[in-house]
């Protein structure tokens, strides 16, 4: 099925004002069967950014799941829709999560658990892809292989069902640490091999995000061509998401020959 598993809405604080509508035709218009909003769901702390907007409005989350349902029911034989969420694993937070979780675990099987903040002290979250500056600077302070280590310990809790049955098993980009790689030297001290060998024993899927072509200290998917040639050998199964914050981004690169390089890939 030609599916855009992970798109975000005008409810995402840091995104565009498009209608969700306005998703659904672009993804109509792209060929698509199917289209899953992935909104980001609202952190169970104090947002650590500077504009307070990684994420949608507790008071918001009821009327996005409805409007999702809405265009569901108006687009049915059309295009399949689904309502998840993109959430993040928190150290520390997560009988927080799972409550979230247990409210909605109607979603659970539509959502994807990625890692964008990483835990510096208890009361203390860095996230790691705000922008090149903190991330570099964060970086110079702590040390990159210091900020990669916890980075990796973090992708590995959240391998582990956080929330039990209620975990989403979906890993969000996992390799978003690099989204700035170009900006500085390092010695990744991350097995990548051995992280995807862990997606595999946890029964996860893979977000295959096609976002980071338009990072310009990245420039290549979530993960990259050489880690999914790996994470198909070792047969794991991975979902293609745009990863969108607009509607002109739904379905973005689908179809490349980045997508394609391999032809014995397998999509879940």
């Amino acid at each position: 099925m030609l599916s855009d598993r992970h798109v975000h809405t005008p409810y995402c604080l840091h995104g565009s004002s498009d209608a969700l509508e306005n998703y659904v035709k672009v993804a109509i218009e792209a060929g698509l069967e199917s289209l899953t909003f992935t909104e980001h769901a609202p952190l169970p702390m104090e947002d650590p950014l500077p504009d307070k907007d990684s994420s949608m409005r507790p008071e918001d989350v009821d009327t996005y799941l409805a409007e999702v349902r809405t265009l569901a029911k108006k687009y049915q034989g059309i295009i399949e829709i689904h309502a998840g969420f993109e959430l993040d694993y928190l150290e520390g937070k997560e009988p927080e999560t799972r409550a979230f979780l247990e409210k909605y675990p109607e979603t659970v099987p539509h959502s994807i658990l990625s890692v964008h903040f990483v835990q510096l002290a208890p009361d203390e979250y860095f996230c790691i892809d705000l922008d090149r500056e903190s991330f570099t600077q964060k970086g110079a302070e702590i040390g990159y292989e210091a900020l990669y280590s916890l980075y990796e310990a973090a992708v590995k809790k959240a391998l582990a069902l956080p929330y039990g049955e209620l975990t989403p098993k979906k890993i969000g980009h996992i390799n978003l640490i690099h989204k700035f790689q170009k900006a500085y030297s390092v010695s990744d001290p991350i097995d990548w091999k051995l992280l995807l060998d862990k997606v595999k024993e946890s029964g996860y899927t893979l977000d295959y995000n096609f976002a980071g072509i338009d990072k310009p200290d990245y420039g290549k998917t979530y993960p990259d061509p050489e880690m999914m040639a790996y994470a198909i050998k070792i047969g794991l199964t991975y979902e293609k998401g745009s990863d969108a914050h607009a509607s002109h981004e739904v379905a973005r690169y689908f179809g490349t020959a980045t997508e394609t390089e391999y032809d014995d890939w397998k999509e879940a």
